[in-house]
């Protein structure tokens, strides 16, 4: 019996897209090494030498960090104070869980009804997240700012998570197109073992587009934790670590010009660790490959 051997084909295309890609992938991780590494130089060593081994380690920039990196606020009744690390993480920690979940489960409900059943009003919202994705809309905020105040929604983080359930966006797309592939003989059985809709989304259909679910929460946290933003338009009593980064950087303290950019760059990789854990615990789901069941007669 002879066993025939697959033949590859030589591709030029590929092997292009390939030699960009591993030149992509290296410079990111260069620059991220790069950056961790001179954390640990001081000022005059890193003007110097940059490029190469610190000549001495600076342990000191990391301990330094968690006292000089904060953010005064201002305390109705109680006047200013400064808000350390472990606060900064803290808030960082509720806006990006609190906002993902929202996000995430209001996305993955609307998509699932639009594309498991057939209504006109389903066919609206579809349309109308294309129009919303295609049309920038300019000049909003004041008026957003103004309702928030009106309403009670200003300056507080749980309203914040609130607004933050729209079905708009790439994500209700991906969901869409995930849910409406999915065989509906697995609803059909299981509605006639007398399972209801809710229990059909989030007992059979969720669970079986777990990984794509998980994926999107994954970036969608990443995107929240990077929102420094948030805090100068939405939430100045409640800043995050990535907004105090944003401060850090900007702001003419002596601390950071006496630590220089290799400060800065110990900020930015403590500010980044949680992200760094997180790659590191799901990295199977982010790199995995996406399937689905299948149906046996």
């Amino acid at each position: 019996m002879k066993i025939r051997r697959k033949k590859y084909h030589f591709n030029v295309f590929n092997v292009v897209m390939l030699v960009i890609l591993l030149v992509y992938a290296f410079s990111m991780v260069f620059l991220l090494c790069w950056a961790f590494i001179s954390s640990f130089k001081s000022k005059t060593d890193f003007n110097i030498y940059p490029l190469e081994w610190p000549k001495g380690f600076h342990f000191e920039n990391y301990t330094n960090i968690f006292k000089d990196l904060n953010v005064p606020i201002t305390v109705v009744g109680v006047g200013q104070r400064k808000m350390y690390l472990f606060e900064l993480f803290w808030n960082s920690i509720v806006y990006t869980v609190g906002c993902t979940f929202v996000d995430i489960l209001a996305k993955a409900a609307v998509a699932y009804v639009v594309a498991r059943y057939k209504f006109r009003f389903g066919k609206f919202l579809y349309s109308m997240n294309l129009v919303i994705m295609i049309l920038p809309i300019i000049g909003a905020l004041p008026s957003e700012l103004r309702m928030m105040r009106l309403l009670g929604f200003y300056d507080n983080v749980f309203a914040l998570m609130l607004m933050k359930g729209s079905y708009t966006g790439m994500n209700f797309m991906i969901f869409h197109a995930t849910f409406a592939s999915i065989e509906k003989d697995y609803t059909e059985a299981a509605t006639i073992d007398g399972a209801s809709h809710v229990a059909i989304m989030f007992k059979i259909i969720f669970p079986m587009a777990k990984q794509i679910i998980t994926i999107l929460a994954l970036t969608s946290m990443i995107t929240y934790w990077n929102d420094w933003n948030v805090s100068v338009t939405y939430l100045p009593s409640w800043p995050t670590a990535s907004y105090a980064l944003f401060v850090f950087q900007n702001s003419n303290l002596p601390e950071i010009a006496l630590g220089g950019i290799p400060y800065i760059f110990c900020a930015c990789t403590v500010v980044m660790l949680p992200l760094l854990v997180i790659f590191i615990v799901f990295r199977e789901q982010l790199m995995g490959e996406i399937s689905f069941g299948g149906v046996k007669g």
